[in-house]
C-alpha cells in the first residue's frame, strides 16, 4: 500500500511534466537530457543500494528514500529553468532507487520459492495501480488548477507513504523483536551478472526502460501536436498502459508459477513492441486507450516471469542485489531513451520514435531470450542449474 502511495505521487507529474519542460523553450534533444536525469542517478546507484540493503535492511533505505523524496517534490515549484529541472530529477532518481526496488527486495525475502510468480507480480500489481491512478490525478489536476499544484500533491501522498512505512512496516534488521535474518549471500556481484538468465532480465528492462520513457516523454508532446489533448486525456493514456499491468499482473504470476515460462517472455516480450507502431495511427481517445491497454498487458505477461525468475534467483544471491541489478538496467535504457528520441524528433519529427522504440523493443526481447534458452529449454531447471554455476565459480 505505501508503495503504490509512492506511485501515485510519483505518476501525477507524467503527463505534466514534458508539458512544463517544453515551457523554457528547449529543443527535444534537452528535454530528453532532462528527463534523462531520473534514470541516470538510479542506474548508477541501483547495485550499490540492492546490496547495501542486503546488508542493513530494507525498511531503513525505504524510509530515507521516502523522505528525500518528500523534500524535493516541493523544489519543482520553484525551478527556473531546463537545467535546475535536470538537477532536481537528478537526485531525486536517487532517492527513488531507495524505494521501489528495495520494496520489492523486501517481498521477494519473505515469499517461498514456489509462490515466487504470485506473490511477486501481486506486489507488483499494487505499484501499477498507483502508477495507473497517478496520471489520471496529475492531468486533471495540471489541467483545473496549475502545474505547481501537482508537484505539491506529490510530496503530500510521499509524506503518506513514509508514515505508512513507518508505522507498519517491521524493521528487517538489527531490532529486537524481529525474525533474525537468513545469512545474505556473498557472491561477487559481477558472477551474479554472468548468469545467462540474469543478463537476459538486464537486457530486456532496459529495452522497456528506453521505449517506456521515451513515450512517457514524447508522446504527450506528440499528442497536443497532432490530436490536440490536453493534459487530461494525456493522463488517460498513460494510464491505460498501467492498467493494464494492475489488472493483469496478478493471474500472470499465477501462470508463471504452473506452466512454462519461456512462451509467455516470448508472447509478451514480442508483443508489446510490435503494437508501439500502431499508437502515431490511432486518432481517438478510447482507440488510443485500448492499444495502450494491450500493451501493458503483453508487458505484463512477460514481465510476471521474469519476476519470479529473479526472485528465485535472488534467494541464493541476494534478493536485494538482484532488484538493484534489475532497476539499474531498466533505469539505464531510461537514461538513454529519451536523448535518443530526442535527436530523432529533431531530425525528422515527432512520428519516428514509434518506429524506434519498436525496433529497440522487438530486438532486445529476441536476444535476452536466446539467452534464457542458451542456459535451459526447461524453464524451472535454468534457475537452479543458473545457481549451481554461479557458486562453483565463486568457490
Amino acid at each position: 500500500m505505501a508503495t503504490a502511495v509512492a506511485l501515485v505521487g510519483i505518476g501525477i507529474i507524467a503527463p505534466i511534466l514534458p508539458l512544463y519542460a517544453k515551457s523554457f523553450s528547449a529543443s527535444g534533444f534537452e528535454i530528453g537530457l532532462a528527463f534523462a536525469a531520473f534514470p541516470l542517478s538510479r542506474a548508477a546507484v541501483g547495485p550499490i543500494v540492492g546490496r547495501l540493503s542486503d546488508r542493513i535492511g530494507r525498511r531503513r533505505l525505504i524510509l530515507v528514500g521516502l523522505g528525500v523524496f518528500t523534500i524535493l517534490s516541493l523544489l519543482y515549484t520553484v525551478i527556473g529553468s531546463l537545467w535546475q529541472l535536470g538537477a532536481l530529477r537528478f537526485v531525486q532518481g536517487a532517492a527513488s532507487m531507495m524505494v521501489t526496488p528495495i520494496a520489492q527486495a523486501y517481498v521477494g525475502d519473505i515469499t517461498p520459492r514456489e509462490r515466487a510468480g504470485l506473490m511477486m507480480n501481486m506486489f507488483y500489481s499494487s505499484m501499477f495501480v498507483g502508477v495507473s491512478l497517478g496520471p489520471l490525478i496529475g492531468g486533471w489536476v495540471g489541467e483545473t488548477w496549475s502545474h505547481e499544484a501537482a508537484f505539491v500533491a506529490m510530496s503530500v501522498l510521499s509524506v503518506i507513504a513514509f508514515v505508512m512505512v513507518a508505522v507498519w512496516v517491521p524493521a528487517d534488521h538489527g531490532s529486537r523483536g524481529v525474525a533474525r535474518q537468513k545469512p545474505r549471500s556473498n557472491v561477487r556481484l559481477w558472477d551474479v551478472v554472468r548468469i545467462a538468465p540474469v543478463k537476459g532480465i538486464m537486457l530486456y528492462f532496459a529495452s522497456r526502460g528506453f521505449w517506456r520513457q521515451g513515450m512517457n516523454t514524447f508522446y504527450p508532446l506528440y499528442a497536443v501536436a497532432t490530436f490536440g489533448f490536453g493534459e487530461a486525456s494525456i493522463g488517460y493514456v498513460l494510464s491505460a498502459y498501467f492498467f493494464g499491468g494492475a489488472v493483469l499482473q496478478i493471474p500472470f504470476g499465477y501462470l508463471a508459477d504452473r506452466f512454462r515460462r519461456m512462451p509467455q517472455i516470448l508472447i509478451g516480450g514480442l508483443g508489446a513492441p510490435l503494437l508501439l507502431i500502431v499508437v502515431p495511427f490511432v486518432h481517438t481517445l478510447p482507440a488510443v486507450m485500448i492499444v495502450m491497454f494491450a500493451i501493458g498487458a503483453f508487458s505484463a505477461l512477460a514481465r510476471a516471469s521474469l519476476l519470479a525468475i529473479r526472485t528465485e534467483l535472488g534467494k541464493t544471491h541476494g534478493m536485494g542485489a538482484l532488484a538493484g541489478l534489475h532497476g539499474s538496467a531498466f533505469s539505464s535504457g531510461q537514461v538513454i531513451g529519451p536523448p535518443m528520441s530526442g535527436l530523432v524528433v529533431d531530425a525528422v519529427g515527432l512520428f519516428w520514435v514509434f518506429p524506434l522504440w519498436s525496433v529497440v523493443g522487438l530486438a532486445a526481447a529476441a536476444v535476452a531470450f536466446r539467452w534464457f534458452r542458451a542456459e535451459s529449454p526447461s524453464d524451472r531447471p535454468t534457475i537452479q542449474d543458473a545457481d549451481r554455476r554461479c557458486a562453483e565459480g565463486s568457490a
